[in-house]
Order: C-alpha cells, then structure tokens, then sequence
C-alpha cells in the first residue's frame, strides 16, 4: 500500500520543487528590486524566478494529466514549459549581449567551503561545496564577494588563480558570465522543440 502511494506521489516532486525554489527566488527577486544596485549585486539566474515558479506548477499539472490520460492537456503543459524556458534562455543571452560589459581582473584570495552532507553508514563520505572568493578593482577601489560558481572538487578552485568578471558600469554590477554561446544555441533548441510540439498538438485539435 505504501509503495503504491509513493509511486503516485513520487512523480510530483520534482515539480513541487522547482516550484518551491522560484516561490524563493521571487520573493528574493522582488526585495532586491527595491534595493539600489551596488557593487556587490548578484547577476540575474539564467531562469527568471518567475518563469521557475510557474514551470513548476505547470510540471505538477503535467504530471496530473498523464496521471489522468489526458494527453493533450499534458502536451500543452509541455509545450508551454518548452517555449518558456527556451524564450527565458534566449532572453538571457540577448539582455547580457547588449550591456556594455567590461571584463575585469579577480583574483582568487579564500576558498569557501559548505558541507552538504556528513558521513552516515549510508553516505560513506562527506560532501562538500567549494566556492571561490575573489579580490579585485574598480576605479581605484577594491572590493571582494563570495562567487556563486562552485565545484564539488576540492582542487577546483586554487587561492592565486585568476578569474575574470565582468563590470556594468550603468548599474554597478559584478557578473560572473558574459554572454554565452550556448546560451543561445540552448535556447534556440528548447523554443523550437516547443514550437514542434505545439504544431503536433494543433494537428490533434484540428
């Protein structure tokens, strides 16, 4: 009986999460756009707290449908959750694009390190998080932040190495990611995947 119940429930997790941490990363999103940019602010996550939130609750709806065998529901939740993340990526690429980035010298000076998880007689070692913290300049003025990069590796990140960031000078910000290329060659497959799916399910309807 419970085996049963958790093999109906299972299913819905990975929705409930995803919808959990973009109800987060909302209301973060929405404090920080009350805050003044400042040196130290973090860069924007390559998905909009928005768009994760109601990923999440159309994953859930998703898994519901197909639950319920109702398909065509289920490839509309699937289409939309497609289009989404792929315009979300390819929005992300072209708004990093078109700042005007300075790339700028850090330097690594610590290693923060976060344990996930201690060893137990199932888990037979530790696990750790390693992230860099870095020094650098900008206009005379030197500032260090925490990285939001990291590695499970402990030798990932070495105190000495260089990095580089990048500077908006219109808004006062340090990101760790210029535009990338993948970015836009992610996002270009997930739309048009979407958009595939959306045709197929029209040629249902219709």
């Amino acid at each position: 009986m419970e085996t049963d119940y958790l093999s109906q429930v299972l299913p819905y997790i990975p929705g409930i999460i995803i919808f959990l941490v973009g109800s987060v990363q909302v209301e973060t999103w929405l404090k920080k756009r009350k805050e003044t940019p400042n040196y130290l602010q973090d860069e924007a996550n390559i998905f909009h707290p928005l768009v994760m939130m109601f990923g999440g609750a159309l994953l859930i709806l998703l898994t519901l449908f197909e639950s319920q065998k109702k398909e065509v529901e289920a490839m509309i939740c699937l289409t939309i959750i497609l289009i989404g993340a792929g315009i979300s990526l390819l929005w992300n690429y072209f708004s990093l694009k078109k700042r005007n980035l300075k790339r700028i010298d850090a330097e690594i000076t610590e290693i923060f390190t976060r344990q996930l998880s201690k060893e137990t007689k199932i888990w037979k070692a530790s696990k750790f998080t390693y992230y860099p913290i870095v020094k650098y300049e900008i206009n005379g003025h030197e500032y260090s932040r925490k990285c939001k990069i990291n590695s499970s590796g402990k030798n990932t990140f070495k105190i000495g190495d260089k990095m580089d960031l990048y500077y908006d000078s219109q808004t006062g910000t340090i990101l760790e990611k210029h535009a990338h290329i993948g970015l836009l060659i992610a996002g270009t497959i997930i739309f048009v995947i979407g958009a595939l799916a959306g045709l197929s399910i029209l040629s249902v309807i219709l």
